[in-house]
């Protein structure tokens, strides 16, 4: 089963918010309006930031609003920056793996991986609005 983490679910509903919002948005409230947690959010934001998703400004007047413009923010990033590279076995995440002499399915993963970074990557956070 493919699992989407709690890093990701947060980063895209902060996201799609701010898309829809166009506007500076305060983390603190945002996250309170929301029931969510607001130090979890504050780290899922840094690294949305860093990975130049998001910008920010300081102050009373301030707030976080996106870096770039919604149809230019595809979903496999989003998930890439908070998450990593897509790896639905433990041997696409470069760790040892037992079974490697005699696994049957490895072929599948790795297409399954292509066809899903190719869908991700073709969605944009503009889709989600």
């Amino acid at each position: 089963m493919l699992k989407i983490s709690r890093e990701v679910d947060l980063g895209l509903l902060l996201l799609v918010d701010l898309a829809r919002s166009n506007e500076l948005v305060g983390l603190k409230e945002w996250a309170e309006k929301r029931g969510l947690p607001y130090r979890y959010l504050s780290k899922v934001a840094v690294r949305l930031k860093k990975a130049g998703l998001l910008k920010s400004k300081e102050g009373r007047e301030g707030g976080y609003r996106l870096g770039k413009t919604a149809k230019r923010i595809k979903i496999g990033e989003v998930i890439e920056v908070l998450e990593g590279p897509i790896a639905p076995v433990s041997c696409m995440r470069g760790m040892k793996c037992a079974c490697s002499d005699y696994c049957g399915h490895k072929g599948l993963m790795v297409k399954l991986t292509e066809v899903v970074e190719k869908q991700l990557g073709e969605v944009s956070l503009e889709d989600l609005c």
